[in-house]
């Protein structure tokens, strides 16, 4: 597994990606394939406007499984914690272990630095059993999002 960063000419892969995290719902709302493409469209950009506007100096990777596109991550650091802002699979990637060991780099890196790793998901995402079982602690109370921490050790 490889990482690379993100270049303009990325931009289908990486809605294909967006799109992916987003099959389930959209599924449910009944929409034809034009007015769910128009829609998804509409809110990868703004995704993207938005982490850009939140994390003007983030770090976006594509991942890459014996050279085929497999996803995305997205960091940012700030003065006190390593920002974990985005994470995606294309869903054949899933469930074999690729997010387990991007985030454990992820957490190499923060022991590096001393900081922590801060996330958000959605409450209702599989995800959370992954990086529970990777030592994230929940922070407050979850809503639609739930915030997530993982705190270096030393050893």
């Amino acid at each position: 597994m490889q990482k690379r960063l993100v270049i303009p000419e990325d931009e289908p892969f990486l809605f294909s990606v967006y799109a992916s995290t987003r099959e389930e719902e959209m599924a449910l709302w009944g929409w034809n394939e034009a007015d769910k493409l128009a829609f998804l469209r509409m809110q990868f950009q703004m995704q993207l406007q938005s982490y850009e506007r939140q994390y003007p100096n983030h770090v976006h990777q594509l991942i890459l499984v014996e050279e085929a596109q497999a996803g995305r991550m997205m960091t940012a650091k700030t003065k006190d914690a390593l920002v974990l802002v985005d994470l995606s699979l294309l869903p054949v990637f899933r469930g074999k272990g690729f997010g387990t060991r991007i985030l454990q780099e992820l957490q190499q890196e923060a022991f590096g630095t001393s900081l922590p790793i801060r996330l958000h998901v959605q409450s209702e995402s599989p995800a959370i059993q992954l990086y529970k079982r990777l030592g994230f602690q929940e922070l407050g109370e979850p809503s639609v999002y739930v915030s997530m921490e993982w705190t270096p050790q030393p050893v």
